[in-house]
């Protein structure tokens, strides 16, 4: 596993826990930054079949999830550079699964703005007991408020407040939440702490699960938004097989309660365990299409049952 260049520094560590997120430069080599811009490049032109289900082809917005498990790249990322350790760094603990990776891409002129969220409601975790996740969210391009930058409310992570998972397509499934409805941000900016930093090629997010962000439209009309997230999870994380949360696409075997564990959250540090990755190691691992299969007609039958 390669090193980050640098280690985050205390001001950036206190950033973490009083703001609920840093800005980072100069952690990732320009070989890694490269290597996963490509393979965000390739990924939106040929989607997994949960792309597929997330983009708004239409209005320009490609994402998609759990991209580790098909494209090798994306794997390697997760065992190889150096994110794991910073993750490890930020939470403050000695084991580390990887929860997850996600791609956001909103090319020039893409008008699909992302609602304000916390990103913990939308996760299948016991949201007061999981305290240990981060996210660390990568641009390839340089990216301004104006251009879909990401934007804070700094401190929002220890709100005692809890919203419904908002996507950008207004999923009624994830709408089918009992949560409250996100606050309006946007109305009271002079009230809040608001953080929107400027970001260059490489540089990263590193965040909270609890802290409320969102993003406007790419206003810009000729400079893309690429993005690329990588969540982590500590030692306290618990799983909990919650209605509206991301569905997953491959069988984990975890029941409520139980600690994450296992081949679709695998552990990284402070070692690898060889029967977690053992079905990966092989090759691309596509979801049962038996088991999407009754995923997708049980949120139907629950948005069908619910109006």
């Amino acid at each position: 596993m390669d090193p980050p260049l640098r280690q985050l520094g205390e001001d950036e560590l206190r950033s973490y826990e009083e703001d609920g997120v840093i800005h980072a430069r100069g952690l990732f080599s320009p070989g890694w930054i490269e290597r996963m811009a490509d393979a965000v490049d390739r990924v939106v032109a040929s989607p997994s079949f949960f792309g597929k289900i997330v983009s708004m082809e239409d209005q320009g917005f490609s994402g998609d999830a759990f991209v580790w498990k098909l494209d090798d790249d994306f794997r390697d990322w997760i065992y190889e550079s150096p994110a794991a350790l910073i993750a490890r760094q930020v939470l403050g603990c000695e084991r580390v699964r990887h929860f997850y990776d996600q791609l956001f891409v909103k090319p020039a002129g893409c008008h699909v703005p992302t609602p304000w969220h916390h990103d913990v409601t939308f996760w299948p975790v016991d949201v007061e007991k999981s305290r240990q996740l981060c996210s660390i969210w990568i641009s390839f391009d340089r990216v301004i408020r104006e251009s879909s930058g990401l934007e804070f409310v700094r401190g929002s992570h220890r709100w005692p407040r809890r919203f419904k998972a908002v996507t950008p397509n207004y999923d009624p499934y994830m709408l089918q939440s009992d949560y409250e409805d996100p606050p309006d941000i946007d109305g009271q900016r002079d009230a809040l702490d608001l953080f929107c930093p400027d970001m260059e090629p490489g540089d990263c997010l590193i965040f909270n699960a609890h802290i409320v962000h969102g993003s406007s439209s790419n206003h810009s009309t000729g400079t893309p938004r690429r993005a690329f997230s990588t969540r982590w999870a500590g030692e306290d994380v618990v799983f909990e097989d919650r209605h509206a949360t991301m569905p997953l696409f491959w069988e984990h075997g975890l029941e409520t309660g139980d600690p994450l564990r296992g081949s679709l959250f695998p552990q990284v540090l402070p070692h690898p365990i060889a029967e977690e990755g053992a079905r990966r190691a092989q090759g691309p691992e596509p979801p049962d299409p038996a088991y999407v299969h009754r995923v997708m007609t049980a949120i139907g039958d629950r948005v069908a049952a619910r109006g």
